[in-house]
């Protein structure tokens, strides 16, 4: 059994107030839980308006299939309007 863990901090763009960052995360978290089987949230800097950490994990048998499964919801972040991703740090268990 493996399990991946991916981490991601981002900044939001434009954003002036928390109902705005909340807009563009929801959307992206929204489009990963529809997409992929993982588990998403922002774990980090949730009061700030400008800036997110986000975290998502996956369960498998076989590891090549959860980090396929990381890498496409880390594309589909960097697609989404307004979110500009700066880092990001992969775990196996």
């Amino acid at each position: 059994m493996y399990v991946g863990v991916q981490e991601v901090t981002g900044r939001v763009i434009g954003s002036s107030s928390l109902k705005d960052k909340r807009r563009v995360i929801q959307s992206g978290l929204t489009r990963i839980k529809n997409k992929f089987n993982l588990s998403v949230a922002e774990v980090g800097h949730q009061d700030d308006r400008q800036w997110t950490t986000l975290a998502m994990a996956g369960v498998g048998s076989d590891k090549s299939i959860v980090e396929k499964e990381l890498r496409g919801a880390l594309r589909l972040l960097e697609e989404t309007d307004g979110l500009m991703i700066l880092d990001t740090d992969v775990t196996f268990v």
